[in-house]
C-alpha cells in the first residue's frame, strides 16, 4: 500500500504538472519520496518482501523520481530550449530507468548505491529547478542523468536505517 502510495505521488505531480501546478506537484514530488524511504523499511518490518513488491518499487519510483521532475524541469524553463530542452528531459526519465532495472537485476542486496538513487536525483532537479536558467538546468540535468547511470558508489540509507532499528530493537 505505501509503494502504490507512491505511485499515486507521481501520478498526482504528473497531473498537476498538466495543469501548470507547479508547487503542487514538487509537493507530490516530495511525498513519494517520504513513502519511497518507508516502504521496504515496513515491508521488511512486516515480513512483507517480495520480488513483486520490488518491481512494483520500481515502477513506481520511474513515475514519481523519474518522469515527473523531468516534466517538471521541462514545464519551469526547458521548454525554452525545445531541442536540448527535449532530449535533457528524455536523457532523465531514460536514466532514471536504466538506473532502476540496473539497481533490481545487480544491485539491491549491496551496502551502498552504484550510481545515484533516483529520489536524490530528483531532489536534486527540483533544487536545480529553481534556478530558472535553462541552459544551466539542461546541463545540471544531463549531469544528474549521468550520474543515476555511472559507477560512482552513493551511500545506501535504508540499510544503514534497517541496521539501526534491529540494534534497537534487540537492546
Amino acid at each position: 500500500m505505501i509503494t502504490i502510495g507512491n505511485f499515486i505521488c507521481g501520478i498526482l505531480a504528473v497531473h498537476f504538472l498538466i495543469f501548470h501546478h507547479v508547487y503542487s506537484a514538487v509537493t507530490f514530488i516530495f511525498v513519494g519520496v517520504f513513502f519511497d524511504f518507508f516502504d521496504g523499511i515496513v515491508a521488511r518490518r512486516l515480513n512483507a518482501v517480495s520480488e513483486i513488491g520490488k518491481e512494483l518499487d520500481s515502477l513506481a519510483d520511474l513515475v514519481t523520481f523519474s518522469i515527473a521532475p523531468a516534466m517538471l524541469a521541462f514545464s519551469i524553463s526547458l521548454h525554452k530550449l525545445p531541442f536540448i530542452g527535449l532530449l535533457s528531459t528524455l536523457a532523465f526519465s531514460i536514466c532514471g530507468m536504466l538506473r532502476l532495472a540496473r539497481f533490481n537485476t545487480n544491485q539491491s542486496k549491496l551496502s551502498t548505491f552504484i550510481g545515484m538513487p533516483t529520489p536524490l536525483a530528483a531532489i536534486c532537479l527540483i533544487l536545480l529547478s529553481s534556478v530558472h536558467k535553462p541552459i544551466i538546468l539542461a546541463i545540471g540535468t544531463c549531469g544528474l542523468s549521468y550520474l543515476m547511470i555511472s559507477q560512482v558508489k552513493f551511500p545506501h540509507f535504508k540499510n544503514q536505517m534497517d541496521e539501526s532499528l534491529e540494534i534497537t530493537k534487540w537492546n
